[in-house]
């Protein structure tokens, strides 16, 4: 065996050791020189003849020219005191030997204290060794993932959830946008569009921006939303979600829309009369937020909850923060897009700003299921949509410190926040293809976890590969099922295309369509 080369995250060797006459791409390489030991993966082979210094001899000629294989690894971690560490702090010479690691010794070097500390989602691939996450590791730090839609993110998102709800007092809030989780006997499932979710929630400057599209420099119209909030709430804050009626804002508007003030009085004694500053100027917007009123998808946000709105922040708060099952599961597939994520964006404020006013508060960590979608990357962003980014950007920075913790699913990583992603410690990577998401991965991982990224390619439904502290090593998992899985499911065409037709009642869709 040859050291040929020897980098900050990769190893090259060339040997014609019977050793690796049987060495498969994802096999794991010890590199030792004595006193430093590297652990690698190989990502290529190359089999090639030896080199015959006498080829014109008729005697050797008859004699099969020995291989010799190239054999190019991954840097992925070292073993200290016999155990597997992530972290490199040395490398070795150039004299070193190789040797492949059996599943004796790969079992032996991922032994390590705290198993308490840890689940099992299943086993290593190439070797059935159990794979265990280490849950405080996981949990202290944000975690990301990742892989194509049919991966199976939505099975590996559960089987985490599940064994962690083992732990009576954990604190999981899921951001459910396809009401895949809803079903877990372990999690209370709050139903948006089924409970009613006062507009006030969202706090009077999301709703105008976000809700309503004023825009923030259409003057007349934020000047006269302004005047209809202040009226209803003389110490309002419009950051904060504090109580206010919308129809009784509507009619302020109303008012100020027709609104004729007298100027001055004729000789006669006719009053002269000219038209208010916001007359006929409000038409817009008012109409806006009457078609809001008047629309059935979005009625849960006018309904008045069977106790007091006074109460029912401290009720919406105590049933998310609180009281009930260790998991609380926020639906929301049942209410429009853009609604959705503006009570995203509102629930985690609130969440937010509550935790960090505890001094030992009970730690929490957000699933953000499909976050993409509501945590999306910078560009294109209006300032409204950017203030929403930047709470889940301030959890990312400094929630930590506060015991709140993000927990992103994302099928398109290349999409995602870019300050979220980097901030992450740990990434469950699962089938790629595209390129862009495969570029974004390799770019927030360290330069040796990197390279096996490419390998997800040729990843089936179920494999993972965990990177980053919770994991004892990056290697394929195959992870297994969870006993209560999600409600999402891959729908088979070509089965269903065999079946018999079956008739549809499209003018009751229509209509039902129509009317909501």
């Amino acid at each position: 065996m040859k050291l040929i080369k020897i980098l900050t995250d990769k190893i090259q060797i060339k040997s014609n050791d019977s050793d690796f006459a049987k060495c498969h791409i994802n096999d794991l390489i010890k590199i030792s020189d004595g006193e430093t030991t590297l652990v690698t993966m190989v990502s290529a082979l190359t089999d090639t003849d030896a080199e015959q210094p006498l080829e014109d001899d008729d005697f050797l000629s008859g004699i099969q020219t020995p291989s010799v294989k190239n054999i190019e690894c991954n840097i992925i971690g070292s073993i200290v005191d016999g155990r597997f560490t992530n972290s490199i702090d040395h490398y070795p010479t150039t004299a070193v030997t190789a040797n492949l690691i059996d599943s004796a010794e790969f079992s032996g070097m991922l032994q390590s204290k705290g198993a308490d500390e840890c689940f099992c989602i299943s086993n290593y691939s190439s070797y059935g060794t159990p794979a265990y996450i280490n849950g405080n590791r996981l949990y202290q730090r944000h975690s990301c993932i990742v892989g194509n839609t049919g991966s199976g993110k939505s099975e590996t998102l559960a089987k985490i959830i599940e064994e962690t709800a083992s732990a009576t007092n954990c604190n999981i809030i899921i951001f459910d946008i396809h009401g895949e989780y809803s079903g877990l006997s372990y999690a209370d499932s709050i139903k948006m569009g089924e409970v009613p979710f006062p507009i006030w929630m969202l706090g009077f400057s999301d709703m105008v921006t976000n809700l309503l599209k004023v825009k923030e420099d259409s003057t007349v119209a934020m000047s006269a939303l302004r005047k209809a909030y202040y009226h209803q709430q003389r110490n309002g804050n419009e950051a904060k979600p504090i109580i206010f009626s919308f129809s009784n804002m509507v009619s302020y508007l109303e008012s100020l829309n027709n609104e004729v003030i007298i100027t001055g009085y004729t000789k006669e004694g006719s009053a002269k009369t000219a038209k208010g500053d916001y007359n006929g100027k409000l038409s817009t917007v008012i109409s806006t937020m009457e078609n809001l009123l008047s629309d059935k998808r979005y009625s849960f946000l006018f309904e008045e909850p069977e106790y007091s709105n006074g109460d029912y922040l401290f009720n919406f708060l105590n049933s998310i923060m609180g009281v009930g099952k260790p998991v609380k599961n926020i639906d929301l597939s049942s209410i429009p897009h853009d609604i959705a994520v503006l009570i995203i964006g509102a629930i985690t404020k609130l969440i937010y700003n509550i935790q960090i006013m505890q001094k030992d508060a009970r730690p929490i960590t957000l699933v953000c299921d499909e976050a993409h979608v509501y945590i999306p990357a910078d560009f294109q962003l209006s300032a409204s949509q950017r203030r929403m980014v930047e709470i889940f950007e301030n959890i990312a920075k400094e929630g930590r410190k506060f015991g709140i913790t993000l927990m992103v699913a994302s099928q398109r990583p290349s999409e995602l926040n870019k300050t979220i992603m980097a901030q992450c410690a740990n990434y469950i990577v699962m089938k790629l293809n595209n390129e862009n998401d495969k570029t974004m991965m390799k770019g927030v991982m360290a330069e040796g976890s990197s390279g096996v990224i490419e390998s997800t390619t040729m990843f089936s439904p179920g494999d993972c590969i965990v990177i980053g502290d919770a994991a004892h090593i990056p290697l394929i998992i195959h992870v297994e099922l969870a006993k209560e899985r999600p409600q999402s499911r891959t729908i088979d065409f070509w089965t269903s295309w065999q079946q018999q037709r079956e008739n549809t009642d499209y003018g009751a869709l229509l209509e039902e369509y129509l009317e909501n």
